[in-house]
């Protein structure tokens, strides 16, 4: 009985480590439960539509102050511009909800933001591409990124 006590703890502290380090991070699976999804012209043109939109300015909506600085702001919107570009480019020929995780997962690894305004707002971000593409959910993909556990799992 003490060995699976002290196992369970072993167990625990490792994946809370793997957490705090991002190693959950690199291995979270993005292919599970995938799906086709019906990209139209209309879901295209809705990416092209988010695309050309000015991001990580002020939102008074969400009371987000915007980037801190316009070097900032500008690399901001360029990593989710570019997961926006990589979409538009890879849905026609393989429209699959692991094509958009894959395509998220990417942006989030190369983001080196580390304003915990900015993570916050990029998930925003991603979170309207998902909805465009017909994505409900990232598969804790986000929580893993932002807190490095999938706390979804206890709620």
């Amino acid at each position: 009985m003490f060995r699976i006590f002290v196992g369970m703890i072993l167990m625990v502290t490792a994946t809370v480590l793997a957490g705090i380090y991002g190693l959950t991070f690199s291995v979270w699976p993005t292919g599970f439960r995938d799906m086709e999804l019906n990209v139209t012209p209309e879901v295209i043109q809705r990416l092209r539509s988010l695309q050309l939109e000015h991001k990580f300015g002020p939102d008074p909506t969400t009371f987000y102050p915007g980037a801190v600085t316009e070097t900032q702001r500008a690399a901001a919107q360029a990593a989710v511009d570019s997961a926006i570009q990589s979409l538009i480019e890879e849905l026609p020929k393989r429209p699959r909800r692991s094509t958009v995780l894959r395509a998220l997962k990417a942006t989030l690894a190369d983001f080196g933001m580390s304003e915990s305004e900015e993570r916050d707002q990029i998930l925003s971000y991603l979170t309207k591409v998902m909805r465009i593409c017909g994505v409900e959910s990232s598969a804790e993909l986000f929580n893993v990124w932002r807190y490095g556990f999938p706390y979804g799992w206890f709620f």
